[in-house]
């Protein structure tokens, strides 16, 4: 009884409160969170972008503790009038977007955009809009975690800093000779003279101490916020900070160094290097934190005693009255009650991001080669190339290419599950164009083109292919011969010698006339389809007329179950490729 009386305080309430919004934050961006943290281990500069959200909760606990004035706001109305928009901005980003953008939600990673916008919504509805006001520092520093803006920086200035790496530690092997520089190549490549068997190691950019320089900045910018003193100060303290963290990574190439010529290449690779970035890395972040009143800066000391119980009070007509905390909002339950909804809604779409990892990587870049989908065909049909098109390029770009293919029922597509039950049809034509130019694609879109060329679209739709691929399913007539077409298209990134490429894929097929088709009738389950249905609506796609809507059906559904077989087949041969580097 006694614990039930303590627990049924208000201070108690209010920490279940802050536990119980966590849960719902986290659950809901659960599979975003996780991808962030397996990058922790990655031997990549947007490896400590997994250190943001802890940061962020650090900070929120600095802010909320430290004893600052509050806005003067306690209007419940003005709570909700903020926190629910932010609360469906957020939702229809990771509801609505994903199938407008297909696999480019995932290259671009729009949800941990997402994530700070419901954090707020989250806060603003069961704190109150002055908890929000209060840590919007730290839900801002959330946004730090979006890998793209330091995707575009890096490449620009990644190579000029591993070559300054690369000269600086060969400067220092002049003197410290646990290794001998090969002039070769980039100048590189290092030959450590083992006794039993030398081997070469070569400086890479995600050796050249970038990793540790980024990490830092991403703590620094955490200490930028909270910690006190003049601006010089700060600013010095993070320059002395990187200069260290870069120091020290020569140190930590020189020892990997030395210990491969003490105890051999698998020592050295596969039980020193791994660890000792992550090492140092702490240990440079501890030394900066303690040389802070070197610097004359000082981080603030919590409030804590604001949230302990106090005595209480004597009035002056003799009478106790008890401390107690009042948070700005006092009951709760309607609040977590919008979250869990929100949270529902917001963990399913999240739950279904993992389809992306099919054609990705955890932080965004593709697994793809191009023309994969000419590499790797479907099962039981043949597959050949027909025609090229060199006049691409005065629409794509210079280095833009057009190749066209024709696939073709072989003898063990009659009958099966995704086949044929006459030998008639014409060959389905797949057009794959590829250019490092994203723009050209809207600017010369497909269904403006088939317009362009007087035909009349009779039907559109998106429609699931699988592996996080939405592709655009539309039905047009050529004017001419009054023949129906089916087209299913879709865009999607590749990676071709580490520059990012991008690829249209456009499967055709004509009225297949008395040929019988086979295929599965599409399926998606009730968020899939819902999120289908929506953007289906938004778009004002055209229905087909009502005489042509069997036929219209037939060749739609048979044309999208061969693109999700293809898409499949190059999914495959990604992930295989992943799993031999």
């Amino acid at each position: 009884m006694r614990l039930l009386q303590r627990l049924n305080t208000p201070a108690v309430k209010f920490l279940l409160r802050v536990v119980a919004v966590l849960i719902l934050v986290g659950g809901a961006y659960r599979f975003s969170l996780i991808t962030l943290l397996n990058g922790v281990s990655l031997e990549t500069p947007l490896a400590y972008l997994g250190l943001v959200p802890l940061v962020a909760l650090f900070l929120i606990a600095v802010n909320a503790l430290a004893p600052k004035p509050d806005a003067n706001i306690h209007d419940r109305y003005i709570d909700y009038i903020i926190g629910v928009p932010l609360l469906l901005f957020a939702l229809a980003i990771v509801v609505i977007v994903p199938i407008r953008l297909s696999t480019f939600f995932w290259l671009w990673r729009l949800d941990l955009v997402s994530l700070p916008f419901f954090a707020a919504g989250a806060i603003a509805i069961a704190f109150g809009v002055r908890a929000l006001w209060r840590i919007r520092l730290p839900l801002g520093f959330l946004l730090l975690a979006w890998p793209p803006p330091y995707t575009l920086f890096l490449a620009a200035e990644l190579q000029w800093f591993t070559s300054v790496t690369i000269g600086a530690a060969r400067s220092v092997l002049r003197i410290v000779a646990v290794a001998q520089p090969i002039d070769a190549g980039d100048g590189s490549l290092f030959l450590v003279p083992n006794a039993v068997h030398p081997f070469v190691l070569s400086v890479s950019s995600a050796c050249s101490g970038v990793n540790g320089i980024f990490g830092f900045l991403l703590v620094a910018a955490a200490c930028f916020a909270v910690v006190r003193g003049k601006l010089i100060a700060k600013l010095t303290w993070i320059g002395a900070g990187m200069l260290l963290l870069w120091v020290l990574d020569i140190a930590r190439i020189l020892l990997i160094f030395a210990t491969g010529k003490a105890w051999g290449e698998d020592f050295a690779i596969s039980v020193l290097h791994p660890i000792l970035g992550l090492v140092l890395f702490n240990l440079s972040v501890l030394v900066m934190l303690l040389a802070l009143p070197l610097f004359r800066l000082k981080l603030p000391h919590p409030a804590i005693y604001r949230w302990l119980p106090r005595p209480a009070s004597t009035a002056a007509d003799g009478t106790r009255t008890p401390f107690v905390v009042r948070p700005a909002v006092r009951r709760a339950g309607v609040a977590l009650a919008v979250l869990a909804v929100a949270g529902v809604l917001t963990g399913a779409a999240n739950a279904r991001l993992p389809e992306f990892e099919l054609l990705s990587h955890d932080l965004g870049p593709p697994r793809l080669q191009p023309s994969a989908v000419a590499a790797y065909g479907v099962p039981d049909w043949s597959l050949r190339q027909v025609d090229s098109y060199p006049w691409a390029r005065a629409y794509f770009g210079s280095d833009a290419t057009w190749y066209r293919y024709n696939y073709g029922p072989g003898p063990a597509a009659f009958g099966q599950p995704l086949g044929l039950q006459a030998r008639f049809l014409a060959p389905i034509v797949m057009d794959v164009i590829s250019t490092s130019n994203l723009g050209t694609f809207s600017a010369y879109g497909i269904e403006s083109c088939y317009r362009f060329h007087n035909f009349l679209i009779v039907e559109g739709r998106r429609v699931d292919l699988g592996a996080g691929v939405i592709a655009k399913a539309i039905t047009y007539r050529n004017s001419a011969t009054g023949l129906n077409w089916t087209a299913v298209y879709w865009e999607w990134p590749v990676l071709w010698q580490g520059q990012e490429l991008y690829e249209r894929i456009v499967l055709s097929m004509s009225d297949p006339g008395t040929a019988r088709l086979v295929a599965p009738s599409p399926w998606s389950g009730f968020l899939s389809g819902l999120q289908l249905s929506i953007n289906n609506t938004l778009e004002g796609n055209t229905s087909s007329l009502p005489g042509e809507r069997v036929n219209v059906a037939r060749s739609r559904d048979f044309l999208t179950a061969f693109g999700h077989e293809v898409v499949m087949a190059a999914a495959r041969s990604s992930s295989a490729q992943g799993r031999n580097t």
